[in-house]
């Protein structure tokens, strides 16, 4: 059948489609060398079939300047994967639709399902293919009675307002915010896919894990049989509940943006991310604080917690007292120092090894065990013998009773106290490297050079060395 065809079924998905790609900001048609691109993820399933079709028609009736493709993501959790991969080829071939196709390994984490590991790595390598293909919208085929599953799933699980109000129809697909997510038949029955897909003559491939009650959803699903016979509005009741609760998950978000945009501020070393202030968290309400944390946490590009893990993070990061406690959450770690709340790179546990070596007059010497750089700048007045310098030099780790001269005839001080008195926290000065000369101390990452030269009597050059931190790359 044709792309035109008058059929009403036909016209209702395809405008769908089309009328969420139009929403969309992303999406701009204009005189661009570049056409816009729209991607599709492709499982091969009835529903994701559909909404290629519909995306081609859409697309080839309203823009037919935009570029469409196909992304498929290999698990390789089931035998019948590579079957797939092929059935997806074909399917792209015979309707002239660009495919990808990537690979990727399933690892749960630590207390995550194999289904959620899947979603994460499918999620992750679509991100990857769309920056790849150029495409800023990625069309999910999801319809009505997913939502309905979702939402009774998330109920049963005792999720919170956000969760209650399901999947959202359009969102950022990760934190990087340049590829949008769009769910156009959200309102869709599965019924109207079933006809559309036989109005269409459409084939697709059956995921046999879909009649696998183990998993929590078609466990669901095949109680819903039942469930319509006692309360035949189901669909449409669930569906309304879930506008009412994102109606006020909105309000609630919009209020913790409010509060997070005063109380934010950007990290002020190399391992801190983004930091909170203590203050300010501790003077709103436990509710209003967990939607701030909550808020924080998603703006970082980090998983939602739970809600006990979220009550345990405002237990030790925000309401308790002393020590300096460190929360790991998705790649992070959540600290109390002082009068912040830190979000920090997660920084390894063992300590590099010492790196030796010659300096040799080069101004930048990168050391990346130590994720950081040495600089060297000329400095006659206050700066290190260059004969200091030029001996073998080491950059080591602490070892425990060092002293320090920070400032030209001051007195030499404790390393340890030097580092407190300068509001560096005990996690960082573990990974905080000195060099060390033959002649002793050169220089403290975090504090400085050691300032134990005398003035110079001669025109013999000095330097001033400084150590750079580099940050952990993002999780």
């Amino acid at each position: 059948m044709s792309a035109d065809d008058p059929t009403p079924l036909t016209a209702r998905l395809t405008d769908k489609v089309a009328q969420a790609l139009q929403a969309s900001a992303a999406f701009v048609v204009s005189g661009d060398a570049q056409p816009a691109t729209v991607a599709v993820a492709l499982s091969g399933g009835r529903d994701s079939v559909a909404l290629l079709h519909a995306a081609r028609a859409a697309l080839a009736s309203t823009w037919p300047l935009a570029r469409l493709v196909a992304l498929h993501v290999h698990h390789g959790l089931q035998a019948q994967a590579d079957e797939w991969d092929v059935f997806c080829a074909g399917l792209c071939a015979g309707l002239g639709v660009t495919l990808t196709t990537t690979r990727v390994s399933v690892q749960p984490k630590a207390g995550e399902g194999l289904e959620a590991a899947a979603r994460r790595a499918r999620h992750a390598a679509l991100g990857r293919m769309c920056r790849e293909q150029g495409a800023q919208l990625l069309l999910f085929a999801h319809h009505r009675d997913d939502q309905v599953e979702t939402v009774l799933l998330r109920l049963f699980r005792g999720t919170g307002v956000a969760g209650m109000a399901g999947m959202p129809a359009r969102r950022a697909l990760d934190a990087q915010g340049d590829v949008q997510l769009l769910r156009p038949w959200l309102d869709v029955s599965r019924a109207e896919i079933d006809a559309y897909c036989a109005l269409h003559a459409l084939r697709w491939i059956d995921d046999p894990s879909n009649a696998d009650t183990r998993f929590a959803r078609n466990a669901l699903r095949a109680h819903l049989p039942a469930l319509l016979q006692a309360f035949p509005a189901l669909y449409d009741n669930v569906t309304q509940a879930a506008a009412h609760f994102g109606q006020a998950a909105g309000m609630l978000d919009a209020q913790a943006a409010q509060s997070l945009a005063r109380l934010v501020g950007a990290g002020r070393d190399a391992d801190t991310i983004s930091e909170l202030n203590l203050a300010g968290l501790r003077a709103l309400a436990p509710e209003h604080a967990d939607a701030v944390l909550r808020h924080w946490l998603r703006d970082l590009g980090a998983q939602a917690p739970s809600t006990a893990r979220l009550a345990a993070m405002r237990g030790q990061l925000i309401e308790h007292e002393g020590g300096e406690p460190a929360i790991a959450h998705d790649g992070l770690v959540l600290r109390r120092f002082r009068d912040r709340v830190l979000a920090c790179h997660a920084v390894p546990a063992a300590m590099p090894a010492p790196f030796l070596f010659e300096w040799r007059g080069e101004a930048r010497i990168v050391v990346p065990a130590w994720r950081g750089e040495l600089h060297f700048a000329r400095d006659d007045d206050f700066g290190v013998p260059e004969s200091v310098l030029r001996r073998p030099l080491r950059l080591a780790g602490r070892e425990g009773g060092e002293r320090i001269v920070l400032r030209p005839g001051g007195p030499a001080r404790a390393l340890k106290q030097a580092y407190q008195e300068a509001a560096i926290p005990a996690w960082r000065r573990a990974h905080l490297p000195l060099l060390w000369s033959e002649d002793g101390l050169v220089l403290a990452a975090g504090l400085g050079m050691h300032r134990r030269w005398p003035a110079p009597i001669d025109h013999a050059p000095r330097w001033r060395v400084e150590w750079v931190g580099r940050p952990l790359p993002s999780p």
